[in-house]
């Protein structure tokens, strides 16, 4: 086949709508993935930061433990777990399960040090007016801490996208899956894995954008905010 009949073949409208179901499923998974990370991570960061001691070992135990492991270890043996307990939860689940082990552990590691990172006088100011841990957290400490901590989040978000294409080995039928079938019929792996490369960047390179330009507007806000606290100039 000629490179003609192999760009021919990518503009096949069954062809884009076989990888456009892939894609769609990629997206499936990368926001259930994300959405379940960021809720697992800072769970795990805040039982890891708690003053009740078992509760805090045994989070950091895990969180250490996973992120010491490689991705694709962690999300087939989620997978042939939830297998063997007798877990009906399909192939999609399985995979958001295993990838959301894996991501919230990273995941509490980059809450936890945006949360250290906030001056810790506030937490007990915030104590002190009658405020429990948690409210502390939720009220004070994390919103600040989020702003803070916004581009390694993104930075593990893009990986989380990425490491969907590792769902592949268990049977998801994703984007990189179906574009391996594509190019296995039509004998174009190099057309088909950089038409896939594109698509990989152009989602990766859109949320670093979108994530760019909310740093941009919180560091503005907090600018703004610092000059309405400021002391008021003396009058002349």
């Amino acid at each position: 086949m000629d490179f003609a009949a192999r760009i021919a073949a990518l503009l096949d409208p069954d062809i884009l709508r076989f990888l456009g179901g892939g894609l769609g499923l990629t997206l499936v998974v990368a926001l259930g993935t994300i959405a379940l990370s960021l809720i697992g991570g800072t769970a795990l960061a805040l039982v890891r930061l708690s003053p009740w001691r078992p509760a805090s070992l045994a989070a950091a135990a895990y969180v250490e433990t996973i992120r010491s492991l490689p991705s694709f270890l962690v999300l087939i043996y989620v997978y042939f777990a939830t297998y063997r307990a007798r877990l009906d939860v399909g192939t999609v689940a399985a995979v958001i399960l295993g990838l959301t082990v894996y991501h919230s552990a990273k995941i509490a590691e980059v809450v936890r040090g945006g949360i250290q990172s906030i001056d810790r006088g506030q937490t007990e100011a915030a104590r002190a007016l009658g405020l429990g841990f948690m409210q502390a957290m939720a009220s004070v400490v994390l919103p600040q801490a989020y702003r803070r901590m916004l581009p390694p989040l993104v930075s593990e978000l893009v990986l989380c996208i990425k490491n969907t294409s590792i769902g592949s080995i268990v049977g998801l039928n994703e984007l990189l899956r179906r574009g391996t079938i594509v190019y296995q019929q039509y004998f174009n792996p190099i057309e088909v894995l950089t038409l896939i490369a594109l698509i990989y960047w152009g989602l990766c390179f859109s949320l670093s954008r979108v994530a760019a330009r909310l740093e941009g507007s919180v560091v503005q806000r907090a600018e703004r905010g610092a000059l309405l606290r400021a002391p008021a100039a003396v009058e002349l």
